[in-house]
């Protein structure tokens, strides 16, 4: 089971980063139009993020030939909060919540 933990964080951060940056590049982009200036950016974050996520986890199943599985949909949707975390806040915010968890931990 650890084993492969390893090759997910290692494969998973670099992807988590990326599709963050894909989020941002087009909340930026999109923000100002017409349809979209009414809708607040936190919310077209998040929904940018979770649209992303979730595509991203049905493309890598339609590649590799692989089944959907349910909680396999709502890890995609709990990535995608992360994505829209790092997206609105960035990595030192997400660092600075993981070492706070972390230390709570050892005490």
């Amino acid at each position: 089971m650890f084993d492969n933990f390893n090759v997910v964080i290692s494969s998973g951060l670099p992807l988590l980063g990326i599709m963050a940056f894909i989020v941002s590049v087009i909340t930026e982009v999109i923000k100002e139009t017409k349809v979209f200036k009414k809708i607040p950016t936190d919310l077209l974050v998040i929904t940018l993020s979770l649209i992303l996520s979730v595509t991203a986890y049905f493309t890598f199943a339609a590649i590799n030939d692989k089944a959907v599985i349910w909680y396999e949909v709502i890890g995609a949707i709990i990535v995608g909060f992360f994505v829209a975390f790092v997206a609105m806040f960035g990595w030192s915010k997400l660092d600075a919540l993981y070492e706070r968890f972390r230390n709570r931990d050892k005490q």
